[in-house]
């Protein structure tokens, strides 16, 4: 019973959330519809580069770029608050519809000479990749703010819209999608001051600066690479020979937001198994298939698209529990995995394309693609470790956010994310170590009554009718944030 009343909670979570707060929805469905754009085979960047006497995708620099200034991000504003002006929005804005506007005019501007092609495509792609990491770094901070299960409900039903109005850029032509591509930045800025209202009418609590020490975030960077390089080499493959349709992406969001939903939001799975036992080996298993069946198959592509956006969904929710909970600063932990993910995706997109050129036969494709899916797999092995969540994936050094126990952290969570007062906060802690209400009422000095009241307010908060239900709710809870390495798995019961 108790996991039922945990998943009828978890499927409502995410319709009830974007019914009463749709701003922070559209926003992540206008980002994603946009990185739709970005990453469309042949259109911002169809064009491709000989380098060493091989052929490279145009997409694989632009990576490379954006990776670039994610470290720029990440070394110089690791601190800055001067994203909370207006002004600096609209300039992330300008810069990305500028970068818009010449890639158009090298496209179809008509240009003859080669040198002035090329200047403009350079300058298209560095003013598109300042604006889109700014824009990046901004929706973490905000998303970070709100907190890990709100990020988690908005990005699977954006995930799930985008899935669709993804087929409908696809399906557009191609005057549509550059109209599309110089409306879309004004548009997100606008969502984004909208939500930016709606969740934070007190700006200084989403731009507090951390005092913390910052450190060098290595697991989650190797976490990041191989994921990008999991996707990057099929996609090195699809760019050379187009085996991988946009209808394989659309397919592929909205399969990887109903995997996130059921292993983070129903069972509420902890991050190392969500992570490594569920995404590394679906992404895995795509690249054992293109092995197997060769890389022109529609399983295959699936599952490595799948993979890669259930993984980012997922990621996103632990970048934001790091935000909000261990304190980190959203300019340094949205910029420096993002640089390792946009790093691996360029480097697998090279690795594919060498590969593609290079490759004499059948034979030698199967045993390159089952070697990717065996790294994949030993990466998942290497990095599952359960002091990650304990470390934060090497942002937070061991013992710094959870000193405390376990359930006492997890209550601290729940009230943060849920809006509890004090009181219910000290209620709950109470309740979950086996208190009674006598108890309870001793330690904190107040009547039985007052407990019914708090406790009516808290089951309300949580949309709980119990405290067999609250125990229940905060210890599937308790499993995203242990640090126990033997921890048991989920009960079925």
């Amino acid at each position: 019973m108790n996991i039922e009343v945990t998943r009828r909670n978890g499927l409502r979570q995410v319709a009830c959330d974007v019914r009463l707060r749709p701003a922070p929805f559209l926003l992540f469905t206008a980002y994603k519809v946009f990185a739709v754009l970005l990453f469309l085979q042949g259109f911002f960047f169809g064009g491709t580069f000989e380098a060493a006497g091989l052929t490279f995708p145009l997409l694989a620099v632009f990576l490379l770029a954006c990776a670039g200034v994610f470290l720029f991000f990440a070394v110089c504003f690791k601190r800055i608050t001067v994203v909370s002006k207006d002004g600096y929005l609209w300039f992330l804005a300008a810069s990305m519809t500028l970068g818009v506007f010449f890639l158009f005019m090298e496209a179809h501007g008509g240009m003859v000479d080669g040198y002035a092609r090329g200047a403009t495509l350079v300058l298209g792609m560095a003013l598109l990749a300042v604006g889109t990491v700014g824009i990046h770094v901004e929706l973490g901070r905000l998303f970070g703010m709100l907190g890990m299960m709100p990020t988690m409900t908005y990005g699977i039903s954006s995930a799930l819209a985008t899935g669709v109005l993804s087929l409908g850029v696809a399906l557009a032509g191609t005057t549509a999608r550059w109209a599309l591509a110089f409306v879309m930045p004004a548009l997100i800025v606008l969502l984004f001051c909208r939500a930016r209202r709606s969740a934070f009418p007190d700006r200084k609590e989403l731009y507090r600066e951390s005092t913390i020490e910052l450190l060098i975030p290595y697991r989650f960077m190797a976490t990041s690479v191989t994921q990008g390089l999991a996707l990057g080499v099929p996609l090195g493959f699809a760019s050379l020979t187009g085996l991988m349709p946009q209808e394989m992406d659309s397919a592929g969001y909205v399969l990887g937001a109903l995997l996130a939903l059921v292993t983070v939001i129903v069972f509420q799975m902890d991050f190392n198994r969500s992570i490594y036992q569920i995404g590394f080996p679906v992404a895995g298993a795509g690249l054992l298939l293109a092995g197997v069946l060769g890389p022109a198959s529609p399983l295959a592509g699936l599952l490595q698209v799948t993979g890669f956006l259930y993984l980012d969904l997922v990621l996103w929710g632990l970048g934001s529990y790091l935000i909000k909970n261990c304190d980190q600063p959203a300019t340094w932990l949205s910029a420096c995995p993002s640089a390792a993910l946009m790093t691996g995706r360029a480097l697998g997109m090279v690795a594919g394309c060498v590969a593609m050129q290079m490759l004499a036969g059948a034979d030698e494709v199967m045993a390159f693609f089952c070697a990717l899916a065996f790294v994949v797999l030993m990466a998942a092995l290497l990095l599952t470790n359960g002091a990650n969540l304990r470390t934060g994936w090497g942002f937070v050094r061991p013992g710094g956010p959870d000193e405390v126990t376990d359930s006492l952290r997890t209550c601290e969570v729940i009230a943060q994310e849920f809006g509890l007062t004090r009181r219910e906060q000290e209620i709950m802690y109470s309740i979950i170590r086996g208190k009674s209400r006598k108890e309870i009422a001793e330690d904190l000095f107040i009547t039985p009554n007052t407990i019914k009241t708090h406790l009516h307010n808290l089951y309300g908060k949580l949309d709980i009718h119990s405290e067999v239900a609250l125990k229940a709710f905060v210890a599937k809870r308790e499993r995203m944030f242990s640090t126990d390495e033997d921890a048991s798995p989920l009960a079925s019961g």
